[in-house]
């Protein structure tokens, strides 16, 4: 079997879609031939396989260091069984044109609400337009983002979602024909009792942190305002096009956050054995892969009472659920887990082997191949 993936984000892009992709990519090579899986993506300064093929692209004026493709003829060459679409714009809009030339079927995984980022476009609006009209604006972008992707959506064969949560939501949209499959986690990589590399900057007895993208969307203020109440160090990593923004507000708020930049994949088990809890603000979930790697790792988490977290994180087993922005109830959670941490990290470990890569492959494996026969 021939396998695409169409993608708007890829390498040397550090992000869920990337790292989800290119572990799908390598298990499934084992079990079809990796020179029958294709990648498709952005033209960028990564140079990739024989079987990874950029795209023309430009530069995507809202998001630093995305970009979106361009048509190209490379689409037209290749004969595929199954397109698989990670992306609901130029990816999607390619994946879904050359399913259809080639007559084949098309899946699409919904990663990102990308609805609720509009404040990258509000942020722009505000420098040319009045409040009331950038308000406006926002609101009539955000419909009209929530109309295209339910459009791109119904037009793709069947639809995965990683959570429960995020398949519901769809459903509520009018959307059918949607699975959920868990994007999985390399156990073999993220586990516990793995050596650690020693991030701190100062020997604290107490270390807590974040780990991903840094955007608006990750509300790291909740972290940052918490620092001043923390008695403890707090490990910030990743890079993202709020980095210097939430820098800036770190260092007139507190001394005791250190923020990391880009750790190499490979070593993030030892950054989030070094942790006591991965703290995750966010709100825009469908999932939340680097809470599941960090409980991986026997580190519980404490994260937003939003979206997808609601369903990763078992509150009072696997961590500790608080309502976005309510930095006093942060603080009251990270206490009582604290209190609790053995008995969490235990609950960590074995919640997480079930969202194991070996299972989603399988499912996914048995999705395409029913897929293609029509069942």
């Amino acid at each position: 079997m021939k396998l695409a993936f169409f993608t708007d984000t890829y390498f040397p892009q550090v992000n869920g879609v990337t790292y989800t992709i290119d572990l799908w990519k390598n298990e499934l090579a084992k079990i079809y031939g990796r020179e029958n899986i294709f990648v498709f993506y952005p033209k960028s300064e990564y140079k990739g396989s024989s079987n990874e093929i950029s795209l023309p692209s430009i530069k995507f004026p809202l998001y630093e260091g995305y970009k979106i493709s361009l048509p190209s003829a490379k689409l037209l060459n290749l004969n595929l069984d199954i397109v698989h679409i990670h992306g609901l714009y130029s990816s999607a809009v390619f994946g879904i044109s050359a399913a259809k030339q080639l007559k084949i079927p098309c899946i699409i995984t919904y990663h990102t609400p990308t609805h609720l980022y509009t404040h990258y476009a509000t942020n722009l609006i505000s420098r040319y337009f009045s409040k009331s009209s950038t308000k406006k604006i926002s609101g009539i972008l955000q419909k009209s983002l929530m109309k295209w992707e339910k459009f791109v959506l119904k037009s793709c064969d069947l639809i995965t979602v990683p959570s429960n949560v995020i398949a519901e939501y769809l459903k509520e949209q009018g959307i059918e024909n949607v699975k959920v499959i868990s994007n999985g986690i390399d156990i073999n990589l993220f586990k516990e009792n793995v050596e650690r590399r020693n991030f701190q900057k100062n020997k604290n007895e107490r270390c807590i942190g974040y780990c991903g993208r840094i955007g608006l969307e990750k509300h790291l203020e909740d972290l940052i305002y918490l620092a001043k109440n923390f008695d403890g160090e707090i490990l910030i990593a990743g890079e993202g096009p709020a980095k210097k923004y939430y820098e800036k507000l770190a260092n007139k708020t507190s001394n005791n956050i250190k923020f990391l930049g880009k750790i190499p994949h490979e070593e993030l088990p030892k950054f989030y054995s070094e942790l006591d809890f991965l703290i995750f603000p966010s709100v825009v979930e469908t999932q939340g892969l680097v809470a599941l790697e960090s409980m991986a790792c026997g580190t519980p988490v404490i994260g937003a009472d939003a979206l997808a977290l609601k369903e990763t994180i078992i509150d009072g087993k696997t961590g500790y659920l608080y309502k976005p922005g309510d930095i006093d109830e942060l603080k009251i959670k990270l206490e009582i887990a604290y209190k609790n941490r053995e008995i969490l990290a235990g609950n960590c470990v074995e919640g997480a082997k079930k969202h194991s890569v070996e299972n989603t492959v399988k499912e996914l494996r048995k999705i395409y191949e029913e897929t293609k026969t029509g069942k």
